[in-house]
């Protein structure tokens, strides 16, 4: 993709980023990188607000699954008003040469949770908005997913800044987001053969879906923790990694750009 030539309109403008992620590891270093913290609860949706650089930011502990997601993506959006959505942190890999450390920036995204199963005991994928305009059942499903595409700024934007990653190769490519965890390699084979998704997780659906209804721009960027085909065993240690580039990219000075 072509590179900006200057920083992205979300980057400017003194709106917020929300930052995303859904359990105290995958947010431990963002949080430890802000500067004049302020902290927000909404009922055990926990916010802080401060600044990377002289960027403002807004972190989110959304909790771990696609009901939770939704939620705090929602308040997030109604109470901050930011400029993009960034969901970031740790997923399955499907691809056998995928390993820990490795990063997959979402070029999209799709609801693995949101299944149809026909009469005859057939699943199709579902598309959650098209079932809202009660169209005909071959209007809201398929045999492939529906898929959803993150913005194209925040792909952009993230691409450019993959130089800057240095634990691992970088793919853009297809999420799939369930409340859902696979460890059957045959499993996980066929999903990858039927869908192209890199690697599954269980926020960037509902994050994505959430920020759209919002009109809030969104992307995903998530790192491979374990890859249950292979049996490389989750790393704790892949949080962190994408944390800290996520800090550095959103830092990046004015000069650099």
């Amino acid at each position: 993709m072509e590179g900006y030539k200057q920083k992205p309109a979300f980057l400017q403008g003194g709106k917020p980023v929300l930052l995303q992620g859904a359990m105290e590891l995958e947010i431990a270093q963002l949080r430890g990188a802000l500067t004049g913290c302020r902290s927000f609860q909404y009922g055990t949706f926990l916010f802080w607000e401060g600044k990377l650089g002289d960027q403002p930011v807004v972190l989110s502990r959304t909790g771990i699954g696609a009901a939770a997601a939704a939620a705090a993506t929602a308040v997030g959006c109604a109470v901050f008003q930011p400029s993009l959505v960034l969901n970031q942190g740790t997923a399955g890999g499907y691809p056998e040469d995928l390993h820990p450390f490795d990063l997959v920036v979402g070029e999209r995204w799709f609801n693995a949770n949101a299944l149809f199963q026909s009469r005859y005991g057939k699943d199709y994928y579902l598309d959650l908005e098209a079932l809202e305009g009660e169209s005909k059942e071959s209007g809201f499903t398929g045999e492939r997913p529906f898929y959803h595409r993150c913005s194209e700024a925040a792909v952009r934007w993230l691409d450019q800044m993959t130089g800057k990653y240095t634990q691992g190769q970088v793919l853009l490519g297809t999420i799939a987001s369930a409340d859902r965890w696979n460890d059957c390699p045959d499993t996980i084979r066929q999903l990858e053969t039927a869908t192209g998704a890199l690697c599954e997780e269980m926020e960037t659906a509902a994050a994505g879906e959430t920020a759209a209804r919002f009109g809030v721009p969104f992307g995903a960027v998530r790192v491979i923790s374990n890859n249950n085909r292979t049996g490389e065993p989750f790393n704790p240690e892949t949080a962190r990694a994408v944390q800290e580039w996520i800090v550095g990219i959103v830092k990046k000075e004015e000069r650099e750009w």
